[in-house]
């Protein structure tokens, strides 16, 4: 298992949450994720985010966690609750202001305040909702990857991709700066996603972000062009 997260970008609770999860497997002679998803039926991609300690896992995911290890998981459900409701009124207030800002202006800046891979996820879901594309519109739009792969990404599942978050600026035609500043936050988050974010960039030499770094011949600006409108339910 990787470390958990560190710092004053991460929710000590979360972490804790985390902890709390792979103390319980270890106690339960620390099963592998397959045999575990083989007992309760949830996916082993599931179960490895769980214990990361970066994301809140769903009640199936924690209930199908904690079952695997022989334990109750009614014990664990006022504990997840907690962390639900927390997260749910402090995300609220802030992504409501986001939407806001993106309805006044049309440009789908990122926030300054995104500081994990689930902020950032939830605020890449708002903003594919905010131009009113469906996960099969997302998948529509680019070959390699499901709407699936797109639903588990955009819930904090599983980790964003350079590749994939491309895919979902580019569908929803956001500008070159905002881009770039979308793509440095990944590149923040996930240093190793560098080298794919570059690879990505080439094969799409239409569109890349004016300030992420290209060879002479892929430095081409994005055309300007029609954009959808917000979606009513984000006006």
């Amino acid at each position: 298992m990787n470390d958990l997260p560190t710092g004053d970008g991460h929710d000590r609770h979360l972490v804790d949450f985390a902890k709390a999860l792979r103390e319980l497997r270890q106690s339960a002679a620390h099963p592998s994720l397959t045999e575990m998803s083989r007992r309760c039926g949830v996916c082993v991609a599931s179960l490895s985010g769980a214990h990361t300690g970066r994301t809140l896992p769903t009640w199936r995911t924690v209930e199908g966690y904690v079952r695997a290890c022989g334990a109750n998981p009614e014990q664990w459900r006022s504990r997840w609750e907690n962390l639900r409701l927390a997260q749910r009124i402090e995300d609220g207030d802030k992504h409501a202001a986001v939407l806001r800002r993106w309805a006044r202006t049309g440009q789908l800046t990122p926030p300054q305040w995104v500081k994990s891979e689930r902020e950032l996820a939830q605020l890449v879901d708002h903003m594919r909702r905010f131009r009113g594309l469906s996960l099969r519109d997302l998948a529509r739009h680019r070959a390699g990857f499901s709407h699936h792969t797109y639903a588990a990404v955009l819930r904090g599942e599983r980790p964003m991709s350079a590749s994939m978050l491309i895919s979902v600026l580019h569908a929803c035609q956001v500008d070159p700066g905002p881009a770039q500043r979308w793509l440095s936050i990944l590149i923040r988050m996930r240093p190793s996603e560098q080298n794919s974010l570059l690879l990505s960039l080439r094969r799409r030499p239409q569109w890349p972000p004016a300030a992420v770094p290209l060879p002479p011949t892929e430095g081409r600006r994005l055309r300007p062009g029609s954009r959808p409108q917000p979606h009513p339910s984000y006006g």
